[in-house]
């Protein structure tokens, strides 16, 4: 009745640099945050790679950023009135 399809994906090789969009200067460190925000968040690198300090500063990141990043462009983020939580 119903057909299955089993996929296998190919694994992505990590994003290395972003494309700058803005006429605003982002300062390096954050700029490696982002890109290391952007490999964990697409599955190209584990998080458990990185020292668990700097893994909650990459969830922070992402949590607390009005911008989602990706390696195309960046879209607003939807989140919740009361809690501010990304959806």
């Amino acid at each position: 009745m119903g057909s299955q399809f089993n996929f296998t994906f190919l694994p992505l090789p990590p994003v290395t640099k972003l494309i700058e969009e803005t006429p605003l200067i982002t300062p390096p460190d954050t700029q490696k945050l982002q890109l290391d925000m952007i490999n964990v968040v697409e599955g190209r690198v584990p998080i458990e790679t990185f020292e668990p300090e700097y893994q909650k500063k990459i969830l922070d990141y992402y949590r607390f950023s009005a911008t989602r990043a990706t390696t195309q462009y960046p879209v607003c983020a939807k989140r919740t009135r009361d809690t501010l939580d990304i959806i």
